[in-house]
């Protein structure tokens, strides 16, 4: 269980780390960019904390 909160924070510090980024430079590729890790990392988050392993 503190694996997922710990998994948890370093995401969400991962998400305050790159948000003043791109309020504070608004182009379009590096917003595209910044969503694209952050997609990554919630889908290894979410892969490796709750779906099964065979």
């Amino acid at each position: 269980m503190s694996e997922k909160i710990l998994a948890l924070l370093a995401l969400t510090g991962l998400i305050v780390f790159l948000l003043p980024l791109v309020i504070m430079v608004p182009h379009v590729d590096l917003i595209l960019f910044v969503t694209a890790c952050v997609f990554l990392a919630v889908y290894d988050f979410w892969v490796e904390l709750f779906v099964k392993k065979a």
